[in-house]
């Protein structure tokens, strides 16, 4: 995907930001439970041969947009845009909702001592797994540089390397000049006086 390339997170954050762009304008990676087991085994969160129910397919889909908003309040509002948010406003109280069945216990035989998932389903560990490399990225003081792009049409993930964090775009090259055309053209046809061509 040339529109987006960029500098991935680190890891373990990474897979975070790989689980919540699996979902694109142009497709998902799990739109199906067989392609959602395909990915979660590619990324090591399953064993190869865990069957995953559409139920199951569900729940990742929650938890990955619950995610996107979650990183969207890293970043500042969206632009202004004729294009449809890709948030769902019921997002993050959705995750909250799920997150109370994913269990997570702090395993001291670690080294260092990590967040770990607690449930007999290898979906939920999985998806509890992501969840707690998140809570590991706050206290590493890196979540906040996990950031959806500002163009509500995109909402991509993308990590903030920049110095003062303020890097709001996914791609100066496509989305923030995007805004930057829509803005130019507000203030034009906002100038322009009424009946004048």
């Amino acid at each position: 995907m040339a529109e987006h390339e960029r500098t991935p997170a680190p890891m373990p954050l990474r897979q975070v930001e790989e689980f919540i762009n699996t979902r694109r304008a142009d497709g998902d990676d799990f739109a199906t439970p067989a392609q959602l087991a395909y990915w979660l085994q590619t990324k090591d969160l399953i064993a190869a041969g865990i069957v995953i129910t559409e139920e199951q397919r569900d729940r990742a889909e929650t938890v990955r947009e619950g995610l996107r908003a979650l990183i969207a309040e890293n970043n500042e509002p969206p632009v202004a845009s004729p294009r449809p948010d890709g948030l769902d406003p019921a997002a993050r109280s959705n995750l909250a909702e799920l997150a109370r069945q994913l269990p997570l216990a702090l395993d001291l035989s670690a080294h260092p001592p990590r967040l770990t998932p607690q449930s007999p389903e290898p979906v939920d560990n999985a998806l509890a797994t992501l969840l707690g490399l998140v809570a590991e990225a706050v206290a590493a003081g890196t979540w906040s540089r996990l950031k959806a792009c500002r163009e509500p049409s995109c909402r991509w993930a993308f990590y903030d390397y920049s110095r003062n964090r303020r890097r709001t775009w996914c791609s100066m090259d496509l989305c923030g000049n995007r805004a930057k055309a829509r803005a130019s053209h507000h203030r034009k046809t906002s100038s322009t006086p009424a009946g004048a061509n």
